[in-house]
């Protein structure tokens, strides 16, 4: 009865209803925009799930980063995504209401996320975008990390789960224009799912897709259920049915490419780095390829059903656009806008913001890796 009270809640007037699946709390803001915040400018209600915690193999107690006790990260990583957000919704209440204000960026994004003015040396890793950047920078009012606001989320079932999730631009979970859920699964594995050292090695998305027997992942909170394959496609079904989204993203299913440990495939980084190039990056996140066939299994599924609306699909390239360098570079504006909404998410995350200048002055300098390209590919429904 409560998933069907639901899905009848669901039935709300938008322009459309897009559906972004992603395997980590900040993957949708470096990948799937400026594509989130422009169709927010044209009335979309969006709707953004997190299939993991974000642990991303990372003990409790890292000395790198000082991640504290379990769930500590994951949820500094949930209020940064909840912060990006908000910051991408004043954005684009700023656009709706002057189309062109923010067309006159005075410098030029001319080189790659981590050096955007360019290649020339010295290498400079900071763009200012004048004359907006107090305005890009500022936090939007309840979501203000420097004076310690933390934001709130809750729980609500969807199928037999309550699942935790956030609101933006509205309380209610079924017609607020922003609606995020946070299935929290367990992240056991570093980028190329080889295990944190000292992490025991229990199951990761990849084991958990191709298993041998019937595994079980867990939650990254104790309170809270763990998935087998089936458990987690069903899950991200019955979000389906709840959302019944015109338009479907996920990141890049990967087909054909090694990810995974020993042998994940790298490349060369073709970006403004020193002579010789500093060595070969992994062409993507473990998490983010089988969080990607993990949705598109459920769509297939979903696609099944009898008389559900049938969504567009769309896949997004990730880490290895900022190692080619050879397409979907963003224009200024476009670079400007993602690393506003990027740094309110990145001063919740600690593992974010490791550049000399982070912290709450950090606008300048900060960690912008992959801020500057987005590569959109429309699929075929599965």
């Amino acid at each position: 009865m409560v998933f069907g009270l639901l899905i009848c809640l669901a039935q709300y007037t938008w322009a459309q209803v897009d559906l972004n699946i992603v395997a980590h709390q900040d993957d949708d803001i470096l990948f799937m925009n400026p594509d989130i915040l422009n169709a927010v400018v044209a009335g979309h209600r969006q709707v953004t799930v997190f299939i993991t915690a974000g642990n991303i193999g990372l003990s409790d107690n890292d000395p790198n980063f000082g991640l504290g006790p379990d769930p500590q990260y994951p949820i500094e990583r949930e209020n940064g995504a909840i912060a990006g957000y908000s910051k991408l919704l004043e954005l684009a209440d700023t656009i709706q209401n002057s189309p062109t204000h923010f067309d006159d960026f005075t410098e030029i994004f001319a080189g790659d996320s981590r050096y955007p003015l360019g290649c020339s040396l010295p290498l400079n890793p900071c763009i200012t975008c004048a004359p907006h950047e107090s305005e890009l920078s500022a936090a939007v009012a309840g979501f203000d990390f420097c004076s310690g606001d933390v934001p709130d989320t809750h729980q609500m079932t969807i199928g037999s789960r309550s699942v935790t999730y956030a609101t933006l631009g509205g309380d209610d979970p079924a017609t607020s224009k922003v609606l995020l859920i946070f299935l929290r699964v367990d992240a056991t594995a570093s980028v190329s799912s080889d295990p944190h050292e000292n992490t025991p090695p229990p199951v990761s998305l990849a084991q958990l897709f191709t298993p041998k027997k019937n595994v079980q992942i867990q939650s990254r909170f104790p309170d809270q259920l763990g998935y087998t394959k089936d458990q987690l496609i069903t899950e991200l079904v019955q979000i389906l049915q709840y959302v019944q989204p015109d338009n479907v993203r996920t990141q890049d299913p990967a087909d054909g490419h090694k990810v995974d440990y020993p042998k994940a495939e790298k490349l060369t980084d073709h970006g403004c780095v020193p002579t010789p190039p500093d060595g070969t990056n992994f062409y993507d996140h473990t998490d983010h390829v089988w969080g990607a066939r993990f949705a598109r299994e459920a769509l297939s599924r979903y696609d099944a059903l009898p008389n559900v609306k049938l969504p567009s699909y769309t896949t997004y390239k990730c880490y290895n656009l900022e190692w080619n360098e050879t397409s979907g570079q963003l224009l200024t504006k476009g670079f400007c806008l993602k690393k506003s909404i990027f740094f309110q998410y990145a001063l919740y995350d600690p593992a974010a913001s490791y550049s000399s200048s982070a912290g709450c002055g950090g606008f300048d300098c900060f960690q912008y890796e992959y801020v500057g390209y987005q590569l959109p590919i429309p699929m075929p429904l599965p």
